[in-house]
């Protein structure tokens, strides 16, 4: 049998434990805030942002050690007028420059631009050093150097198309005999 004094004590109660359930999750996006909120570059290469002009994904492909490189990425210009970009790799000016339409972007690996016409490679003769490290990469122009360390990566998986200019295709290890030790 339930009586009005019981049902009136319960009532609180659980509005207390409610409330009490509440503020306690609240809680938990103190120590674990949203991973939304945090910038960052979805990609291989890095991002660099300017005042006339950002690069994306910036990255070179090569087997380094000496090889050549192929410069990866695409630069943005943010201006009402074309822009002309040149890029040096550890201090070398490469060729060729890449010039860039109003409010266009266009790829420093000779990939397609945003209107179609596919551009020309910017390829480093030689990359002393090894493939997984990291150098600095400038792109100027416009009155402004944007200057980052971008990521050398080997030609296999997606950058497998640049093989030819980076140094040649990756090689599969070989494979072992359980006895070969």
């Amino acid at each position: 049998m339930t009586t009005a004094r019981t049902s009136r004590t319960r009532l609180p109660a659980a509005l207390v434990t409610g409330a009490l359930a509440a503020l306690a999750l609240t809680g938990c996006s103190v120590n674990s805030p949203q991973a939304t909120t945090f910038v960052y570059a979805p990609a291989d290469g890095v991002q660099v942002n300017g005042e006339a002009f950002d690069v994306r994904d910036l990255l070179l492909v090569s087997q380094g050690d000496g090889a050549p490189a192929v410069v990866s990425g695409a630069v943005i210009n943010q201006t009402a007028e074309p822009l002309t970009v040149t890029v040096s790799v550890a201090g070398e000016s490469l060729s060729p420059e890449v010039t860039v339409d109003p409010h266009a972007s266009a790829r420093l690996d000779g990939g397609l631009s945003n209107d179609g016409t596919e551009g020309e490679r910017v390829v480093v003769p030689a990359l002393e050093g090894p493939s997984g490290q990291n150098v600095e990469v400038r792109v100027s122009g416009e009155g402004e150097t944007l200057s980052s360390t971008a990521p050398v990566l080997l030609p296999q998986g997606p950058y497998a198309i640049f093989a030819d200019d980076a140094g040649g295709p990756v090689e599969p290890p070989e494979e072992h005999d359980e006895g070969d030790h």
